[in-house]
């Protein structure tokens, strides 16, 4: 299909979406967001599709660009999406609270559908990487960011709000309450290589072989078992989600059920392995 806000690129087991608003920061619309699930619909059904790579076009003026976040002029001009549950708890009634019932808008389910989607993601990050687009980046998998990234999270410097996407809780898991508080409350940009040395990059790159490193990470992937990178992936979130004894339980389940031809690769693997000395 055609696309206007984004772009999907589709070959050697690789898909790239890149988000395609270069003259608005690449900030996300409302048909954008849905361009967005459309295109995760048609990677998801294709087969031969085993990595997905998100990254930003270029600003009109060739500085690179990942995401801005949602469009704030949209929100001003239209609000957000309908809430599926909102205003039903006060500010004060919220705090400390581990358990609310569900909020939900498009931005919140394309958040949570790119962090659980069965296929391995990697984000490629170049210049502004803010509100949404860093919580986007944040769901998937990998984050390759380039040395001149500019990563940060705008929400409460700017609109006063706490981010809509789970950036408190997916930020602290990845580098930290101290340092997820610091990006957050003083929302100062940091560069790829200070993302990287905290945890939030997972490799930085000079910002002409981004997409290359991108590409080779997603390279390394492609010739795994499907299942078997579904199933790990889907292993790994359970210790984040479930206690340790149920988590366990969960990863002998998925290793019993991409284990039915273990022999049979196990041969295959010696027959191709010289035996050691």
């Amino acid at each position: 299909m055609a696309y206007s806000d984004i772009k999907l690129e589709q070959g050697d087991g690789l898909a790239i979406i890149t988000l395609n608003r270069p003259e608005r920061l690449n900030s996300l619309s409302r048909h954008g967001l849905e361009e967005i699930r459309q295109a995760l619909d048609t990677v998801e059904a294709d087969g031969t599709l085993k990595v997905l790579i998100l990254t930003g076009a270029p600003r009109p003026d060739g500085r690179p660009c990942f995401s801005a976040g949602l469009d704030v002029r949209e929100i001003a001009e239209k609000g957000l999406p309908p809430l599926a549950r909102s205003g039903s708890l006060g500010e004060a009634a919220l705090e400390g609270m581990a358990v609310v019932g569900p909020v939900e808008n498009a931005f919140m389910a394309l958040c949570d559908r790119l962090e659980s989607f069965p296929r391995p993601t990697i984000a490629a990050v170049d210049g502004i990487c803010t509100g949404g687009g860093l919580e986007l980046a944040m769901c998937c998998d990998f984050r390759i960011a380039a040395e001149t990234a500019l990563i940060s999270d705008l929400h409460l410097k700017n609109l006063g709000v706490v981010g809509g996407g789970g950036n408190t809780v997916r930020l602290t898991h990845l580098v930290g309450p101290a340092k997820a508080k610091e990006i957050i409350f003083m929302g100062e940009p940091i560069d790829g290589r200070e993302a990287h040395r905290i945890g939030l990059a997972n490799v930085v790159a000079p910002p002409a072989e981004l997409m290359a490193k991108a590409r080779e990470w997603g390279g390394k992937m492609v010739s795994l078992s499907a299942s078997g990178l579904r199933l790990a992936k889907a292993s790994i979130a359970a210790a984040l989600d479930m206690d340790r004894r149920d988590a366990l339980r969960y990863s002998y389940a998925c290793w019993a059920a991409t284990a039915g031809n273990i022999q049979e690769q196990a041969q295959a693997f010696t027959s191709r392995r010289p035996e050691r000395q």
